[in-house]
């Protein structure tokens, strides 16, 4: 079961993009302030587009939604996600792309791939999520990466009280697109994707060995950060700071430049002339993506304001 478990985490893939903040995400008090998370809205030639930035899982307990995203969500004609949520919910689909894409070769190791301090590392964290390292040593960097950061996610967004059970799905907590996905169904809305998920998966699984290893040790850290620092992120995204929430997400892959342009920039290139597209076709849109897509200078907003379009929001 536990085999099955790891490798039907299809919303990590998800959650992927946005690692820094999806590694450990505390369960708090309710917060008593009005939720003012970012959105941003763009007037095109014949079309208008929102922009809201998710997060992927959330804790127990925590309010989000505001006025202006509820008026973007009922105007929205079409709502697009980074992929399409009901493939991620099979979990068969997603054992079976989670296998082509994020299992070693035979006779390979993770723990032969790591220095020795980082093998020690990585054995006590996933320990710590009560894990056996050996379950996880026939991944990928990446993909241990990802079960990692979803599974300190996962527990920490427990309520009082609660376990995690070995053969519960992670994919199973809800976040922003989860939810706004199933609200989206129920109004009959029409539902794109910016990106299949193969497309998704390929982009960890070509990352090079060094780019994976880096990815691995971002995530290795980031589990270990100070329950206050991942508070901070999570006000910072509640009350709308866009420049701490840039710092707070993304400031771990500033040490791995390629990592960055590969998980965040190369993917927002390929983004923006699909989001142009809906600028243009007569119909009011509703974009959702992780976050992390939204925030610092080679975002979707920055890269759209570039190209000379008028972006209301921060």
């Amino acid at each position: 079961m536990m085999r099955k478990w790891i490798l039907g985490l299809g919303a990590a893939f998800i959650a992927a993009s946005a690692l820094a903040f999806v590694a450990l995400l505390p369960t708090r008090a309710a917060d008593t302030t009005a939720p003012s998370p970012a959105i941003w809205k763009i007037d095109g030639p014949n079309g208008r587009v929102f922009l809201f930035g998710s997060i992927h899982i959330l804790p127990s307990g925590f309010t989000w939604r505001t006025p202006a995203l509820e008026a973007a969500m009922n105007s929205a004609q079409h709502m697009v996600f980074e992929i399409n949520i009901d493939e991620v919910k099979n979990p068969l689909y997603m054992m079976a792309m989670t296998a082509r894409f994020g299992m070693l070769p035979k006779g390979e190791s993770l723990h032969r791939l790591l220095s020795p301090e980082r093998r020690k590392q990585f054995d006590e964290v996933v320990t710590s999520l009560g894990l056996s390292p050996t379950r996880l040593d026939r991944m990928t960097p990446w993909l241990a990466a990802m079960t990692i950061s979803s599974i300190s996610a996962a527990k920490q967004s427990l309520k009082p009280g609660q376990t995690l059970k070995a053969d519960e799905n992670v994919r199973m907590v809800p976040g922003v697109d989860d939810q706004l996905w199933t609200w989206a169904k129920s109004a009959n809305k029409e539902r794109g994707a910016l990106e299949t998920i193969e497309i998704q998966l390929r982009v960890f699984a070509d990352l090079t060995p060094d780019e994976q290893a880096g990815l691995l040790v971002v995530t290795l850290d980031d589990v270990t950060k100070p329950r206050e620092r991942v508070s901070h992120m999570m006000d910072a995204w509640r009350s709308g700071n866009t420049a701490q929430l840039e710092q707070e997400l993304n400031s771990g892959m500033d040490r791995f430049p390629s990592l960055r342009r590969a998980i965040l920039h190369n993917r927002h290139v390929r983004w923006v002339p699909q989001i142009e597209q809906m600028l243009n076709d007569g119909r009011t849109h509703l974009v959702i993506a992780g976050a992390a897509h939204m925030v610092g200078p080679d975002s979707v907003v920055a890269m759209l304001r570039a190209k000379g379009y008028h972006v209301e929001g921060p």
